[in-house]
């Protein structure tokens, strides 16, 4: 594949790409009483049709990260996940190759969330048969996100509240 200019791609993501940060909830319908488990998720992707898949896969190739995937309607979707690879890849490059819509504000947003997602994600413990270890968050952080999230739907498209997530902005 070819490696795309990097201010070709910053105007592309200008005007397709998603800096997303999420606060999700997952329902574990299999397990006994049916436990409910919420988490913050952060996302870089971008989302075309079928038919624009081999720009997406030449940005995926200049980035050196994410994953490409095409869902039932015909759209494919380049997404990066991976907390390192946004911090010591997707971050980097934007910030080289500045973005110039008001898309360069969420992802000042964005990038400051994912510095404090990625402070608090979970490390391995080095007692056997732990597994993992939650670091503790500061309440800071969480209220911080929470209104970074406020803050980024000026750019994102109109979306109604989930109900749930009321109770944790209290």
């Amino acid at each position: 594949m070819d490696k795309l200019p990097g201010d070709y791609i910053a105007g592309f993501v200008d005007g397709e790409g998603c800096f997303a940060l999420k606060f999700r909830r997952d329902i574990k319908p299999e397990r006994k009483n049916k436990p409910v488990y919420f988490y913050w998720d952060i996302e870089f992707a971008i989302v075309l049709r079928k038919d624009d898949e081999e720009i997406i896969k030449n940005i995926r190739d200049t980035l050196a990260c994410g994953r490409i995937s095409v869902n039932r309607s015909g759209q494919v979707r380049y997404s990066v996940n991976r907390i390192d690879d946004l911090l010591d890849k997707v971050v980097p490059f934007f910030e080289r190759y500045r973005l110039r819509a008001k898309k360069r504000f969420d992802f000042e947003l964005w990038t400051e969330a994912l510095e404090i997602l990625s402070k608090n994600q979970q490390t391995k413990t080095k007692r056997k048969g732990i597994g993992f270890a939650r670091i503790e968050w500061k309440k800071d952080d969480l209220k911080r996100l929470i209104e970074i999230q406020e803050e980024m739907r000026e750019f994102k498209s109109k979306r109604n509240d989930w109900k749930w997530i009321t109770q944790i902005k209290k």
